[in-house]
């Protein structure tokens, strides 16, 4: 049954698709940073180890631009969970939402058939009630 709250309903659930992409995109986006930071960890180690060993192989300059690009790394990964977070507390408050629009659908599509069921009844009342006028009527001849 069509209710008054079928066209918000679907208004709320295309944006509660459309949050899922969003964290699902950063979701991604967070592992593609965390896999870069790992990769950047280990080069920057094994560079140590080996700067640690040859000495004319020492490269400070490039360590320090792999501890920057950690660092920066770090500080998107910071920037991509806050904003999953945002996408989290949006989808929350849009599913709240949601289902306080689909409680009212259930409640108007409960009230209409209760309605529907005292008009059947009321209906079924008065045919009882015209059979036995009628059974009385002749009766009484």
């Amino acid at each position: 049954m069509k209710t008054p709250y079928d066209a918000a309903l679907r208004v709320r659930q295309r944006e509660l698709d459309e949050i899922g992409m969003a964290i699902r995109t950063e979701a991604l986006a967070l592992d593609e940073l965390e896999n870069a930071g790992r990769r950047a960890k280990a080069m920057l180690l094994n560079e140590e180890r080996l700067a640690a060993t040859e000495l004319a192989l020492s490269s400070p300059g490039w360590l320090a631009h792999m501890r920057r690009q950690g660092q920066q790394l770090g500080v998107r990964r910071a920037e991509t969970h806050a904003r999953i977070d945002r996408l989290r507390a949006c989808a929350a408050d849009a599913l709240g939402t949601a289902r306080g629009i689909q409680m009212a659908a259930d409640h108007y599509r409960g009230e209409a058939a209760r309605a529907e069921a005292a008009a059947e009844q009321a209906a079924s009342d008065d045919l009882g009630a015209v059979a036995f006028l009628k059974a009385r009527r002749d009766s009484g001849r």
